[in-house]
């Protein structure tokens, strides 16, 4: 039997967290099984109650077989408290289903994710399997699924032999950059913003996780299946969080949650139309437009707080 468990990954938004965990118990497969959480630590006193709160709402939940919790004594930041806790789920677990506490999932969510697993175990050339998707325009395709080549953060499943190997530390980062041929054009082929993202890791710009997950992707030509209407939502843009801020981009049609049988697609079902829609929102016309917008709204918070 494999052992499979929900991950979940937290800091200080407990209202967050608890919206989150309401909506994943509306998936049956919850009742059955283990849920995990790595709940950061604190970086001061402003955090401090967010991150007790957090932790005083995972103390009280229900509804999983089992809850297990690794509270961290001190604050990970967002990259290597994913980093350590990816690396635990990898060393004591056969798959895992990863939710953020900014995820509000359908009640089908967890359902794609495990049949998807069991769809494509023996696809080594598959990374993982994504809830989420950008909106699509679809015609007499047949499928529930579509192959894709980039990493998808916003819920997602996978194994724990495909996880294993990722380079997280800025010195192999650095490494693949000066020896990997091709490596800038790509890893950009799947998103310009990918290689900036890659630079700002390794300078300690941001502290992040799945930009290495990306370069693994790209570097072992690995596919990401997503489905073909998304099964989660972001509620994460405003103030509150920590790696996400400005224009939501990330709204999108949700699936009812009803359907519970889903028709996989073959690792070699290549559809160029889905995956141009799929790039879209990655490309320099999309990320000049969200930077524009978002530095306006950099503005007008500093005018606001200035006055």
């Amino acid at each position: 039997m494999e052992k499979t468990i929900i991950g979940v990954f937290c800091y200080k938004r407990a209202a967050k967290l608890k919206a989150s965990m309401e909506a994943l118990l509306k998936n049956p497969e919850c009742a059955s099984l283990d849920i995990i959480f790595f709940a950061d630590g604190y970086k001061g006193d402003k955090d401090k109650q967010g991150v007790l709160e957090t932790r005083a709402y995972i103390d009280s939940l229900t509804g999983f077989k089992n809850v297990y919790k690794h509270y961290r004594d001190r604050n990970f930041s967002t990259g290597p408290n994913f980093h350590t806790g990816l690396t635990y789920l990898s060393n004591n677990y056969d798959r895992f289903v990863i939710v953020e506490d900014d995820l509000v999932v359908t009640p089908n969510y967890v359902k794609y994710l495990l049949d998807g697993l069991d769809f494509y175990k023996n696809e080594k050339s598959v990374f993982c399997v994504t809830g989420f998707c950008f909106p699509l325009k679809i015609k007499n395709y047949p499928y529930d699924s579509i192959i894709a080549n980039r990493f998808c953060s916003y819920g997602w499943a996978s194994w724990s032999d495909r996880v294993k190997n990722v380079i997280w530390d800025k010195e192999g980062l650095s490494n693949l950059i000066k020896t990997s041929p091709n490596f800038k054009s790509r890893l950009n082929k799947e998103g310009m913003d990918l290689y900036r993202m890659v630079k700002k890791e390794i300078a300690g710009i941001i502290s992040t996780w799945d930009i290495q997950m990306q370069v693994h992707v790209s570097e072992h030509r690995l596919k990401v299946v997503y489905p073909i209407i998304s099964k989660g939502t972001n509620i994460g843009f405003d103030q509150e969080s920590t790696n996400t801020f400005g224009i939501d981009y990330l709204q999108t049609p949700q699936d009812p949650g009803i359907k519970r049988e889903f028709k996989f697609c073959g690792v070699d079902v290549i559809e160029p139309n889905l995956q141009k829609q799929l790039k879209k929102p990655y490309g320099l016309p999309a990320l000049a437009t969200r930077k524009i917008i978002n530095n306006i709204i950099k503005f007008g918070s500093r005018f606001r707080k200035s006055n």
